[in-house]
């Protein structure tokens, strides 16, 4: 049986009774992690890799305050990775974030914004209108489009509603649509 096969629950009671089990949740959310991180550092692998490590570091040393009904371990490692990251981009008084990863739909049924518009010249304009929009509607993209979670884990993971979560994130789509659009006239 493989880590992936294996719930959770099974792996974080092993590494609660013996935390050199810890290796298993690693090695089954390694992946998952760096690209969160990478994603949400404008694709800068060495950053992105120091992030990872750090978090996996922050983990080992919270582990024992980890519950495993409040949150599922993945959404509780990004909130560990979302405040390191939070806590560089402070630090340096910038931001850099990518949604290479993104599919955008065209804001009403038969106007297609992207016809005239390569899928890398959409890429291109998105995180250039990105850069001015909030952080938390960036957050969100990311966690929604790079990460694939579902409404309900990021509603976890941001501490609000998985309605409210949907909201902003179909309000934000409306936003992006309407710069793209404002944009290529």
């Amino acid at each position: 049986m493989t880590n992936s096969q294996i719930s959770d629950k099974e792996l974080i009671k092993a590494a609660k009774t013996d935390l050199s089990n810890f290796k298993l949740l690693y090695r089954k959310y390694l992946k998952a992690v760096f690209r969160y991180c990478y994603s949400r550092v404008g694709k800068n692998r060495d950053l992105a890799e120091d992030i990872t490590s750090e978090t996996f570091v922050k983990a080992i040393e919270k582990f024992d305050n980890y519950q495993y009904q409040s949150k599922p371990f993945v959404v509780w490692l990004y909130t560990i990775a979302h405040n390191l990251i939070v806590d560089y981009y402070r630090s340096r008084k910038e931001r850099n974030i990518s949604f290479d990863s993104m599919v955008v739909q065209p804001a009403e049924e038969g106007v297609d914004i992207t016809d005239e518009l390569s899928r890398e010249d959409l890429i291109n304009q998105i995180n250039e209108i990105a850069k001015d929009l909030p952080e938390e509607l960036n957050h969100l993209f990311t966690l929604r489009f790079t990460e694939d979670l579902t409404f309900g884990e990021i509603g976890q993971l941001l501490d609000k509603s998985e309605a409210s979560v949907k909201m902003q994130f179909y309000r934000g789509l409306d936003l992006l649509r309407k710069l793209i659009t404002e944009r290529k006239e």
